[in-house]
């Protein structure tokens, strides 16, 4: 199977089931790690590199689903996690217009906000810190601050602001540790890209209209819809992805089972 925007991570059989998560690398449990704990007769593909430099999510929706009904295989379910849900319930959306509506599981559903994309950008420099001055730590907080305070419906201007202050603080580093430009490059190039991730992101929802999706949260989360049918579990947010109990979920749906042993009365999604 010949996919350009998608990349396989198992195939036990015919159907499909995208899932919609940064592809970069990153300390949080993937759908890597889910589709390795998850035994079901169907194909888990992952996105691949997705962002708002690559035109309006419409344009991207459109493009994923009809690389997917290209194939000729049914879409049994769609996956998401983190700012990811936002995408999968568009993509949902559209594969539904063509035929019968998908399963959808969103996994710590969360809508991408300027406090996401200045939280991120906080988080990134974390892994530098000790190579980074008092004063340029206090300065890149306040910058976040600022612009989630003046600026916050406009996540581009935040990324931009964002990017350019992390390339800055990176060259810094660079300098001091005597690091390649090419790793430079790399540091940087990497954290546009989550960026540019999360604004592709920031353009969907959680409303849908064809099917109801089922939330699966963290210990510390919550469904970023009132009344909407949840499942919380125990791990936390990195973990969960990896969680036994969220593999058994998974695998419940996949195989036509029911969630009454997770949720009472809960019948079968969709």
């Amino acid at each position: 199977m010949e996919l350009t925007n998608w990349r396989q991570l198992s195939d036990g059989g015919p159907d499909l089931v995208p899932c919609l998560d940064f592809p970069g690398a990153r300390a949080a449990a993937g759908f890597a790690d889910l589709a390795a704990g998850v035994r079901a007769d169907a194909c888990l593909l992952h996105i691949g590199q997705a962002g708002a430099s690559a035109g309006p999510l419409t344009a991207c929706v459109d493009r994923w689903a009809d690389e997917l009904l290209a194939t000729g295989r049914p879409v049994r379910a769609i996956l998401g996690f983190c700012a990811g849900t936002a995408l999968a319930t568009r993509l949902a959306e559209t594969i539904a217009a063509t035929g019968a509506p998908p399963m959808v599981v969103l996994c710590d559903a969360v809508p991408t906000t300027g406090d996401t994309l200045t939280g991120q950008f906080m988080v990134a420099l974390e892994a530098s810190a000790r190579h980074l001055t008092a004063d340029e730590l206090t300065d890149a907080r306040d910058l976040s601050d600022q612009l989630a305070a003046e600026h916050p419906d406009d996540l581009p201007r935040i990324a931009a602001a964002l990017t350019d202050r992390y390339d800055q603080l990176m060259r810094a580093v660079a300098v001091r540790l005597s690091v390649s430009d090419f790793l430079r490059q790399e540091l940087t190039g990497t954290f546009t890209a989550y960026l540019d991730y999360l604004l592709l992101a920031s353009q969907g929802g959680f409303d849908m209209h064809t099917t109801t999706p089922l939330y699966v949260a963290s210990a510390d989360q919550e469904a970023p819809v009132e009344g909407a049918r949840t499942i919380t579990l125990e791990a936390g947010h990195d973990d969960l992805l990896r969680d036994p109990e969220v593999h058994k979920i998974v695998a419940d749906l996949l195989t036509g089972g029911t969630l009454s042993r997770f949720v009472p009365d809960s019948g079968v999604l969709p």
